[in-house]
């Protein structure tokens, strides 16, 4: 059976962006669980055909270890996987000036970071994972709080529930699938394609970005992302990673790619439908 690699353990948002990829692709993937992203990718092409992670959420930004690992690899972004992310804060404390200790996973604490400020002098213990947090209150009930993903936990099982305590009410993880092939995919199957491409030049001259910026805006091809990278090589050097709408094979894409492989390097890093966005009501 294939294999698809993700952050562990069971119970967090890499699964339900996991078990949202099979579900939507039709695919029969057995998910395996690690404890860090480095191990995660470093698992595709050798036990697992696939991995799951998180690229970018909504408050906090590109992760940065994910970006820098896709421009010096040969992973291949499948697909991408937008997800609702709801904190709840629970307790079985009703007085919360009592709470003495927060347990809460380091990337949640950024989310949540206005909610938890509202705390004063609580300590806060950080986790490297949701379930982690929730298994630390668990097992210190007194006098003790976590922040957990609203789906987690039962609400009859806690004092105090405080829901959607994320800076944001439609906060949302962006995730992506990879792969080391490409996976051949009809490109009539879907009509709203993105790409993701990487530019270097390795003398950084100036007005680069804005020629890479203006074969696309001349062919009407629009951008989504655009973010820097330093190459680890040299101060001033970058790596351009940007999200474009539209396939690789499309006319305008491909001729303002060629165009741009005159005066730089371009590295595809694939094309893949793009997910829908997520949006929750105000009365939902």
């Amino acid at each position: 059976m294939n294999k698809l690699a993700t952050l562990g353990p069971k119970g967090t948002f890499s699964e339900s962006a996991s078990l949202k990829y099979i579900t939507e692709n039709k695919t029969s993937h057995e998910i395996e669980y690690f404890s860090s992203i480095k191990q995660v990718l470093n698992a595709v092409g050798d036990s697992n055909d696939l991995a799951v992670l998180p690229i970018e959420n909504f408050s906090e930004g590109f992760v940065s270890i994910v970006l820098d690992h896709l421009i010096n690899s040969r992973l291949t972004i499948v697909s991408e996987i937008l997800l609702p992310i709801q904190f709840s804060f629970i307790s079985n404390t009703v007085d919360l000036t009592k709470i003495e200790e927060l347990f809460v996973q380091f990337v949640a604490e950024g989310q949540c970071s206005e909610f938890i400020d509202t705390l004063g002098t609580t300590h806060i213990t950080s986790t490297q994972s949701n379930i982690e947090s929730l298994n630390r209150l668990i097992d210190k009930p007194i006098n003790s709080a976590a922040i957990v993903p609203s789906d987690s936990f039962v609400h009859s099982d806690y004092n105090t529930v405080v829901e959607n305590v994320n800076d944001y009410k439609n906060n949302q993880t962006r995730f992506l699938a990879l792969s080391k092939e490409r996976i051949a995919v009809d490109i009539n199957t879907h009509s709203n394609w993105k790409t993701s491409l990487v530019v270097h030049d390795d003398h950084d001259r100036p007005g680069l970005l804005a020629e890479v910026l203006t074969s696309f805006a001349s062919r009407k091809v629009n951008l989504t992302s655009i973010i820097s990278r330093p190459t680890k090589v040299e101060f001033g050097q970058y790596n351009f990673l940007i999200d474009i709408q539209g396939h690789f094979a499309d006319q305008a894409v491909a001729e303002a790619i060629a165009e741009i492989n005159k005066v730089a390097k371009v590295k595809n890093m694939g094309s893949y439908p793009a997910a829908k966005v997520y949006l929750k009501t105000a009365a939902g």
